[in-house]
């Protein structure tokens, strides 16, 4: 009866000839090429950063316009540029937090002087128009038909050619506006008052 080791005996184990299973034959892992993870954001990071900037020289170049009406023209175009631009980019969700509320404020700054001053140069007109149509009114009562004639004439054509935000007004209504356009580009990035303040 033939003899075969326990099952306790301990056997060496014989290196397989096999090829298949032989480590020369597995074939190597590649290796994988680790692409930077800032890699892919790159050109939206680029954006963010460069819409940033575009919106801080808009916010610039609407200081120099209101100090300078000449300007006023060559801002609204790019402003108009410069929103659509920024629209654009919140659609396509690639704006840092950082930057929509730097939009936001800016975009709120613009709209807050822009309609102080409208509304100043609106009533800056109103004045105009009402001491012209007092002044006719007195020349009607003290200097006879005539006269009244001549300076309805001359009322007429100053309504004709009134300030508009296209063309210089005259300096006596820049004058009145002086303090008050003073006092929005002292307190551009604080247009409200504070409790102090008030």
């Amino acid at each position: 009866m033939p003899r075969f080791p326990s099952s306790h005996a301990r056997t060496r184990t014989q290196p397989s000839s096999s090829p298949i299973l032989s480590h020369s034959a597995l074939a190597q892992p590649r290796k994988r090429l680790y692409v930077s993870a800032a890699y892919p954001h790159s050109r939206p990071v680029s954006m963010d950063a460069a819409l940033r900037n575009e919106v801080l020289a808009a916010e610039s170049s609407f200081l120099s316009a209101v100090v300078d009406e000449d300007r006023m023209a060559a801002f609204a175009n790019e402003w108009q540029t410069t929103l659509e631009r920024v629209n654009a980019a919140l659609d396509a969700g690639i704006l840092s937090r950082d930057t929509i509320k730097l939009c936001q404020a800016v975009m709120h700054s613009v709209f807050i002087v822009s309609s102080a001053l409208q509304e100043g140069d609106r009533a800056c007109a109103s004045a105009v128009e009402g001491a012209a149509f007092d002044v006719q009114e007195y020349l009607k009562g003290h200097e006879g038909h005539a006269f009244a004639a001549s300076s309805s004439v001359l009322c007429a054509s100053h309504h004709k050619t009134s300030p508009s935000r296209q063309h210089h007004p005259s300096s006596a209504p820049n004058d009145l506006l002086a303090p008050y356009r003073r006092w929005f580009l002292d307190h551009f990035a604080h247009p409200y008052l504070t409790s102090a303040d008030k």
